[in-house]
């Protein structure tokens, strides 16, 4: 938010939950902003105000455009080929993707989406852990579990 010159207080309150982004897990982001977006050059652009969700998360992505703002552009994106077409005021507007930026995205994501996952798995295991050390013991003479027990035979 910083880089970008937004304030917090800029930020409207959001009803949004994420689910997926990591797997098991989901998240709330902390507000959302309207920001003009461009595609293109000066010359040859396609711009439109879009709502983004600003969500508190270690992710190598800056910006992810869902399908709501790719058919507000009109946007036809080709994910093997890492190209995007949308119409312009001269035609249309090719945008083409970073294979190695891409790829590096994608390896720093799975490590991010592993560790929040084993962190998570790690907190589930502490709650089971604390939750059987609370019960009492069973003893493993079932004589003495008779002798314990509050139901007395006639």
């Amino acid at each position: 938010m910083e880089k970008l010159g937004i304030k917090e207080k800029q930020l409207l309150p959001s009803q949004t939950v994420f689910h997926g982004i990591v797997p098991g897990l989901s998240c709330s982001p902390i507000g959302k902003i309207k920001i003009d977006v461009l595609f293109g050059d000066k010359t040859h652009f396609h711009r439109e105000p879009i709502w983004f969700d600003v969500v508190d998360l270690d992710s190598p992505y800056h910006a992810l455009l869902g399908r709501p703002a790719l058919a507000k552009f009109m946007a036809a994106p080709h994910y093997g080929y890492l190209k995007m077409k949308m119409p312009g005021p001269k035609g249309i507007i090719t945008i083409a993707g970073d294979y190695q930026k891409s790829l590096t995205c994608a390896a720093a994501s799975s490590q991010l989406a592993e560790s929040l996952v084993i962190a998570e798995e790690k907190r589930l295991l502490d709650r089971d852990v604390a939750m059987t050390s609370e019960q009492p013991a069973i003893p493993s003479d079932p004589k003495d579990a008779e002798a314990q027990g509050s139901f007395q035979p006639a």
